[in-house]
């Protein structure tokens, strides 16, 4: 059996979500990738483009607490409902990663810490285009500061597969380990 939740931590532009995305073709069950951005881009568009700016979002009622929280009681949704899920996202504050952590209680974890040196991070959000500059430097101190990982993966120097076949690697070791 693998996890429930593979949790991939990492700061913006690290490569969580390519990393997700080719993870899924790799492993033999089905996994749903249900990054933060599944919640973000539900936004206005306008809201988000200023986000992505680096502008602040001013309508009434927006709140990026109350988002992260959303973005939490869906994962807990999807797992009630049977499905596992790949979720990423760069849990800086010890709250909002102490929520996820109640509702993911019931559920087998492998918590992934994500990694790439920070230049790297800043040149793929300069090339993205669809991110906030800036946001990999501010995160970049704070993101692993209160997480536990099973796993590390550095991807720096490495494409996404082959970040993906290594994670896989990892998973099988955790699967026999747990059938122990």
């Amino acid at each position: 059996m693998y996890p429930d939740v593979i949790l991939l931590n990492g700061t913006g532009s690290s490569g969580k979500t390519s990393l997700a995305k080719q993870l899924q073709e790799l492993i033999p069950v089905q996994y749903l990738n249900f990054s933060i951005d599944s919640i973000l881009y539900t936004l206005p568009p306008s809201d988000l483009k200023r986000m992505m700016a680096g502008g602040a979002i001013e309508r009434d009622g927006y709140d990026y607490h109350q988002l992260t929280d959303g973005y939490h009681h869906c994962v807990g949704a999807l797992l009630k409902a049977g499905c596992r899920v790949i979720i990423d996202n760069a849990w800086v504050h010890q709250d909002e990663l102490d929520a996820l952590e109640d509702i993911l209680s019931d559920f087998e974890v492998v918590r992934v810490k994500v990694q790439c040196r920070l230049d790297i991070c800043i040149h793929r959000e300069l090339s993205r285009g669809d991110r906030a500059i800036g946001l990999a430097e501010w995160e970049y101190p704070l993101v692993h500061n209160y997480m536990k990982y099973d796993v590390v993966v550095d991807t720096s120097d490495i494409s996404p597969k082959e970040a993906a076949a290594f994670l896989l690697v990892e998973l099988e070791k955790f699967n026999k380990s747990r059938s122990r």
